[in-house]
């Protein structure tokens, strides 16, 4: 999941804490809360599943909707005031663990994970033996193209690094692509390109240091950051594509509805063939965590969020509005490999399938913002790559110890 998504894509869809529970009844002494940080349009279609799952029950889910919801559960869900559930990619799992913030649902749990979900899925929810949550859908960063711009997708970062020169021109307001350019989620696509790795969960060893992940900063370096409007902000690269001012973005399956209400005749691409390495973009896994908040509660309240995961995660009408209105990848045996979702899953799907899913380790919180800020360095020629990256490493060694 994205640094920049963490902080702002709660804003797509307003700043300001949002309630729905008056919409959806309940009972306020004892609510059964669901937090997300939804788009419009994924909130729209939230809501009328969360209508439907709420018909006969005694104890009706509530959704809230949260910006700013990392900072809210770190601070709600130790005082005893976090929801019940909330969504989220899988990287967050086993610094919950850690931090004791969630619920292990393993005897709890109706589903056999590992006989519905795909291999990925079942254990993405998973650390050191605890099951805490339920996967509903896979996801990552894609190239998107403005068919008014572009005629096809490039198949070789040569390609496209031809048509972006050709597009370009900041003084009239052109660019050549539309992408955070110093964020880690979305430009690993490149920064994997030579077998270089952020960090092994398998052996916990950091590899923003090895030669091979500096080869993919400079390539970013020589191939992608020139074509980009120079702040790297996610807030000041979307507009760009989505006011038809550059043929290319890349960027996920949350932006696609925004992009195309904008009037962007959108189409998703599979990440083009990088000469000498290969296209390896981060992967995550949806979930609906199980929180801490549970280990207090009522039996009523724990069986409400139990159900809620296993039923929107299983039932037919949700995995199919998930996919087909907002890309993302079944994860669910029976439809993963449906290969009539449309256009859009096909895509994803396939940049998936070339990708690398995120560390889930408690030391990977560690290393995002100490690498983001030594790519914003190199973006901004106040260091190499080499010394920059370098830097980064010896500063989240510092914190793991």
């Amino acid at each position: 999941m994205s640094l920049e998504r963490r902080q702002l894509l709660a804003g797509i869809g307003g700043i300001a804490t949002l309630s729905v529970a008056g919409c959806l009844g309940g009972d306020d002494d004892q609510p059964t809360t669901l937090w997300h940080d939804f788009s419009d349009a994924e909130e729209t279609d939230l809501v009328e599943h969360a209508e439907r799952f709420n018909e006969e029950r005694d104890d009706e889910l509530n959704l809230e909707a949260i910006s700013e919801i990392e900072d809210q559960l770190s601070t709600a869900i130790p005082a005893g005031d976090g929801p019940e559930t909330f969504a989220w990619a899988h990287d967050w799992v086993g610094n919950y663990h850690e931090q004791g913030f969630a619920y292990d649902a393993a005897d709890d749990v109706n589903l056999d994970l590992d006989a519905t979900f795909t291999d990925a899925a079942a254990d993405a929810v998973r650390f050191d033996g605890a099951v805490y949550g339920i996967p509903y859908g896979a996801e990552t960063v894609a190239l998107m193209y403005n068919e008014e711009l572009v005629d096809g997708p490039p198949e070789t970062l040569e390609e496209l690094v031809e048509i972006m020169d050709d597009y370009h021109d900041p003084a009239e307001g052109q660019y050549g692509l539309s992408c955070p350019p110093a964020d880690p989620y979305f430009t690993s696509t490149f920064l994997h390109a030579f077998g270089g790795y952020f960090f092994d969960d398998e052996t916990e060893s950091l590899g923003v240091d090895q030669d091979e992940f500096i080869e993919g900063v400079e390539l970013l370096q020589e191939s992608i950051w020139p074509y980009v409007p120079q702040d790297p902000a996610y807030e000041s690269q979307v507009p760009v594509f989505d006011d038809g001012n550059a043929p290319f973005a890349i960027n996920g399956p949350w932006e696609i509805d925004g992009f195309r209400d904008s009037g962007i005749e959108t189409t998703v691409a599979p990440m083009p063939d990088i000469a000498g390495g290969d296209p390896t973009p981060f992967t995550g896994i949806q979930v609906w965590y199980f929180t801490a908040t549970l280990e207090d509660a009522d039996e009523e309240a724990l069986e409400t969020a139990i159900d809620w995961a296993e039923w929107h995660s299983t039932d037919e009408d949700v995995i199919l509005t998930n996919a087909e209105n907002h890309g993302f990848i079944p994860v669910h045996q029976e439809y993963a490999d449906d290969d009539e979702l449309g256009d859009d899953v096909e895509a994803f799907a396939e940049n998936v399938a070339m990708g690398v899913q995120m560390p889930s380790h408690p030391r990977m919180d560690q290393v995002w913002n100490p690498v983001e800020d030594a790519l914003e360095q190199v973006f901004n020629e106040q260091e190499s790559a080499e010394d920059a990256m370098n830097a980064a490493a010896d500063e989240i060694r510092g914190r793991w110890e």
